[in-house]
C-alpha cells in the first residue's frame, strides 16, 4: 500500500470514529438531503460553509458546482477536510475560525451561507449572525440546520414497551435554554457532544434582529425508500430529527 493510500484510509477511519452508524444515517439520509434541497442549484455560486467539521456538506457542494469556502473551529476536523481536499484536489478554500470573527473575510462576499448542524454549537448566536450578515450579499440566504427544538432538549426521552421500541417521545422544560450532551448531535455531527438548547423563537428572532427574513422551515423525513434501506430510522417518519432554516437578507 502507498504512503498516499495509507494516509487517505486513516483520514476515513478518522472520519468513521466521529460519526456513528445511526446518526451518520440520519446525516447522510435525512439532513443532507434536505439541505442540499433548500439550497438548491449552486453553479458558480460563492459559498461558506460555517462549522463544516470534516468537510462532508462542503464536498457536496464543490462536486455541485460552488465555489467553496469552509471554516471550523477545530484544527483537527480543518485538517481532516483539508487532506482529503488536497488528495482530490477539490479546490476549496479551508480555514480554522471562530464563527463571531470572520475579518479576514471581506463583506458581501458569498451568495450563500450554509451551516449543517453547527449553530447548536456556538456561544454567541447573535454574534454569529451579525458576522454572518456581514459577509453574505444583499440578496443572499443563510441556510441552516440544527437539532429540532421542539423535541430535542435536555428533558426529553423516548418512552418505549417492555421490548426496548420507542412508543413515543416525552418533552419538557422547552424554555430552559442550557448546555447539554446529546447522542444524537455527537454522532450526527462530528463527536461534538455538548450543545445549546435555544428555543425556535431564539433562533427565528436573532435572524431578524440581523436583517434576515426567514423563507422556508422545513422538517425533513426520510423517504419510503430509505425507510426500506434503513429501517431503524422509522422513529424520524414521526418526530423530526432536525429543522431547516432559510433566510434571505434582506428580504427584497
Amino acid at each position: 500500500m502507498s504512503q498516499e493510500a495509507s494516509t487517505f484510509e486513516e483520514i476515513a477511519n478518522d472520519i468513521a470514529s466521529y460519526v456513528g452508524e445511526s446518526g451518520g444515517d440520519v446525516q447522510r439520509h435525512i439532513v443532507a438531503p434536505a439541505m442540499l434541497e433548500v439550497i438548491g442549484p449552486v453553479v458558480g455560486k460563492q459559498i461558506l460553509e460555517l462549522s463544516c467539521g470534516a468537510g462532508y456538506l462542503s464536498r457536496r457542494l464543490a462536486a455541485l458546482g460552488a465555489d467553496v469556502t469552509a471554516v471550523d473551529r477545530s484544527e483537527r476536523l480543518i485538517g481532516i477536510a483539508g487532506e482529503i481536499n488536497d488528495r482530490e484536489d477539490e479546490g476549496i478554500k479551508y480555514a480554522v475560525a471562530e464563527s463571531t470573527d470572520l475579518s479576514v473575510i471581506e463583506d458581501s462576499t458569498f451568495d450563500d451561507v450554509v451551516c449543517n448542524m453547527g449553530m447548536m454549537m456556538t456561544h454567541d448566536l447573535a454574534g454569529t449572525v451579525a458576522e454572518l450578515a456581514r459577509l453574505v450579499k444583499l440578496g443572499g440566504r443563510f441556510i441552516f440546520s440544527v437539532l429540532h427544538p421542539c423535541f430535542s432538549m435536555p428533558d426529553a426521552c423516548w418512552v418505549r414497551d417492555i421490548d426496548g421500541r420507542q412508543l413515543y417521545e416525552a418533552v419538557d422544560n422547552y424554555f430552559t435554554e442550557s448546555w447539554w450532551p446529546s447522542e444524537l448531535a455527537a454522532s450526527i455531527r462530528s463527536g461534538q457532544r455538548k450543545i445549546k438548547h435555544r428555543t425556535l423563537s431564539r433562533y427565528i428572532n436573532a435572524l431578524g434582529a440581523r436583517g434576515f427574513t426567514v423563507r422556508r422551515i422545513v422538517e425533513p423525513r426520510p423517504t419510503p425508500e430509505i425507510l426500506a434501506l434503513k429501517p431503524h430510522l422509522d422513529v424520524y417518519d414521526r418526530v423530526p430529527a432536525v429543522v431547516i432554516v432559510e433566510a434571505i437578507f434582506p428580504y427584497l
